[in-house]
């Protein structure tokens, strides 16, 4: 009998241990998913920073398309005014379909693409993109990583027990 309470006892221990484990696991990727997101956050933030110059400049020399900067200065606006991860990452989808839109604009433009100030905030934009892009692929690939790992038995149960659920705030990737 006594065998079987120590027995019972070092189980429960064995149990409760793993458990621990798993839930400091869990919110170790949590908070490496917050991490990513602030690098996230602040490329968007860098890029939207880079997006008034470029569309003051691009107006000084074809004014006439004010519809495409009127465009890419809201979805920049909406970009601001986000909160959340989801609303950040809708904004950040219209922004970049803006940009795009613009982008095709100036190219009918020689003037400004001969432009050195508009060459410069151009690359300075491309480097803002790829850290956009380094950053959310980082970001996506720790979401897809954590969710992985709560719907693994036993981490599904813990995860539900210590009420940490799926995320769902992933970017999308362009096709290729």
């Amino acid at each position: 009998m006594k065998f079987l309470v120590l027995a019972l006892v070092a189980a429960a221990l064995v149990l409760g241990a793993r458990c621990v484990s798993i839930r400091k696991d869990l919110v170790s990727a949590r908070q490496a998913i917050d991490a990513d997101w602030a690098q996230v956050d602040a490329a968007l933030e860098h890029r939207a920073g880079i997006v008034p110059e470029l569309t003051n400049t691009v107006q000084a020399e074809a004014s006439a398309e004010a519809s495409a900067i009127l465009a890419v200065d809201d979805a920049r606006k909406l970009l601001g005014l986000a909160h959340h991860q989801q609303e950040k990452i809708q904004a950040n989808a219209r922004l970049d379909e803006a940009l795009a839109r613009l982008m095709l604009l100036v190219e009918s433009h020689p003037k400004l693409e001969g432009s050195k100030r508009y060459g410069d905030l151009l690359e300075a934009l491309q480097s803002a993109e790829n850290q956009i892009a380094v950053a959310r692929r980082k970001y996506n690939e720790a979401v897809e990583h954590y969710n992985a790992g709560i719907e693994l038995f036993p981490n599904n149960i813990v995860a539900s027990v210590s009420r940490l659920g799926k995320i769902d705030a992933y970017f999308q990737t362009p096709a290729i």
